[in-house]
């Protein structure tokens, strides 16, 4: 735990008292002990089971490293990262007249950037606005 200790303040809170952060992490008294990190932004909950492994130093370094890598926050708000990287098939179709009731690919949709100009409503030397 030295290792961590340099990165990290260990905060410990009594659960019966403190049940109100607890329901916000989706937690009961009866799931104490509870680990969690607070960044400030977000609470991350530890994603074992305390009582099990909390003997192993390596998970609790893994979710530490988790939080500065910045991976917990991003499957906060993206979901879990995938753990297979995609299978990439090299098998070819080949459209048969039966295949023509598919969906056909679509183009891409037109830009809108060409269509951007200068606003009528700003302030310009070009009209006589002065």
């Amino acid at each position: 735990m030295m290792f961590i200790a340099d990165n990290v303040n260990f905060l410990t809170a009594d659960g019966l008292k403190f049940t109100h952060p607890l329901h916000h992490l989706g937690k009961s008294t009866n799931d104490l002990p509870v680990l969690a990190i607070d960044s400030f932004r977000h609470m991350y909950v530890f994603p074992h089971s305390v009582k099990e492994n909390i003997a192993k130093s390596s998970l609790l370094k893994q979710f530490i490293d988790d939080l500065h890598s910045g991976k917990l926050h991003r499957e906060f708000h993206h979901g879990p990262d995938p753990t297979e990287p995609p299978q990439i098939t090299d098998d070819i179709k080949v459209m048969t007249n039966n295949d023509q009731d598919a969906k056909q690919p679509t183009s891409p949709p037109e830009s809108t950037f060409k269509k951007l100009k200068p606003s009528r409503n700003r302030y310009t030397l070009v009209r006589d606005e002065l």
